[in-house]
């Protein structure tokens, strides 16, 4: 099953919130709760966790972009439901 990680709102009076940094490579497995990406928005950074346990499959944005509410910005491949071959 693919989990999107999604863009949160964040409510933060700062319109512009831009993807800093990403934390994983891509294929990386990784746990529910782990670090993916560093958002900067203004002088505020912010940790975007990971929305499940799996392997990090696609990056859906860059560094540097800017990016908006409910916008995927990558893919975890959870391996529950069998589809994964590990």
């Amino acid at each position: 099953m693919r989990v999107p990680l999604v863009m949160p709102d964040l409510d933060l009076p700062c319109q512009i919130v831009t993807a800093s940094c990403w934390l994983v490579p891509v294929g990386r497995e990784v746990v529910e709760g782990d670090r993916l990406l560093e958002l900067s928005a203004g002088d505020v950074l912010i940790d975007l966790p990971s929305p499940a346990t799996g392997r990090f499959i696609e990056r859906h944005v860059g560094e540097g972009e800017e990016v908006e509410p409910d916008r995927v910005l990558g893919i975890i491949e959870d391996p529950a439901d069998g589809e994964v071959g590990w």
